[in-house]
């Protein structure tokens, strides 16, 4: 289903796009990977970002499955087993599970990890909880709080355990006290593409992406409205329960080979959260156009960023 503006949009987001290399760079073909019994492709398990299900990222997708079989799930943060609880513990959990899961369908020993924001951070975790399921990593703008801010948040949380304080600091220091108030019913998914389209928070997104995301991110209810797949009130207690204890801990990268790819207007950026990363835990990262949800926002130029990153860390 097309909504308004639809084929407009589109054309102005092919002439927008930037850092498409296409087919001009020969990628390789990772054979050095362990291979899938089923489809003779090595494996990539994609986990997404808050409030954004894993089918939004379709024309992401598109380039990576030439070369992998992609697996993921569908939904972080709305399934009862794996709830959101404090540094995301549950949530990384699933992450591990599904790779489990997703070695034992497959028959192989590892997988090639992809996250984004929440999903970016989760699997991180699940690196350094899990390293001998993941063959390596490229994680998209995780939401690594690190340093003294990592402290400060850490002490936030803990203060809002307190009755008066509702959450309030946590509100204030985290995208939690916007996400509270957004709305998450509309009339109908024409209504909801009309509402958000050229908000500030979708505005950049290519439209194949937006369009993802009013297919996949929105669901019916029972009187004929349409509301969010994944929760707000997940989304906002997602946001409260970020990751609060690297100004402590660990002091070293994971076992497995990882490189971030960082949003040139994102906010971790902008902290310099990458760089202190860098320095103390020899992680490197590089950059790629676009805010946060970059990868929604250039698909193309970032999946074939991600190819290049995963040819880079392959065993010599």
């Amino acid at each position: 289903m097309k909504f308004n503006g639809y084929k407009n949009t589109l054309n102005s987001d092919l002439n927008r796009r930037e850092l498409v290399m296409s087919d001009k760079i020969n990628l390789p073909t990772f054979t050095a990977l362990p291979v899938s019994t089923i489809t003779n492709k090595p494996v990539l398990h994609f986990a997404h970002a808050n409030g954004m299900p894993s089918a939004v990222y379709q024309p992401f997708f598109e380039k990576l499955a030439e070369f992998f079989t992609i697996e993921y799930i569908a939904m972080l943060g709305a399934t009862p087993d794996y709830p959101v609880d404090d540094h995301w513990r549950s949530l990384t959990q699933q992450i591990i599970d599904s790779v489990k899961n997703t070695c034992e369908k497959h028959g192989v020993s590892q997988v090639v990890a992809v996250g984004h924001s929440l999903g970016a951070m989760c699997t991180l975790q699940a690196l350094y909880r899990a390293p001998q399921h993941f063959a390596q990593a490229v994680l998209m703008d995780p939401p690594w709080i690190y340093g003294k801010v990592s402290l400060l948040w850490h002490l936030a949380k803990t203060a809002d355990r307190l009755p008066m304080m509702n959450n309030r600091l946590m509100d204030k220091l985290s995208p939690a006290g916007v996400s509270k108030h957004r709305r998450d019913v509309w009339e109908s998914r024409a209504d909801a593409y009309d509402k958000m389209r050229h908000k500030g928070f979708f505005k950049n997104f290519d439209e194949r992406s937006f369009q993802g995301y009013i297919e996949h991110g929105l669901h019916e209810r029972a009187d004929g409205k349409v509301t969010l797949a994944i929760p707000k009130a997940s989304e906002v207690a997602v946001f409260r329960t970020n990751p609060s204890w690297y100004w402590l801990a660990p002091n070293h990268g994971p076992k497995p080979p990882v490189t971030l790819i960082i949003g040139q207007d994102s906010i971790f950026l902008k902290r310099r959260f990458p760089q202190q990363i860098k320095s103390r835990l020899n992680i490197p990262y590089e950059i790629h156009a676009g805010g946060h949800m970059f990868p929604l926002e250039y698909p193309e130029s970032v999946s074939q960023q991600v190819l290049s990153l995963i040819e880079q860390q392959l065993p010599t």
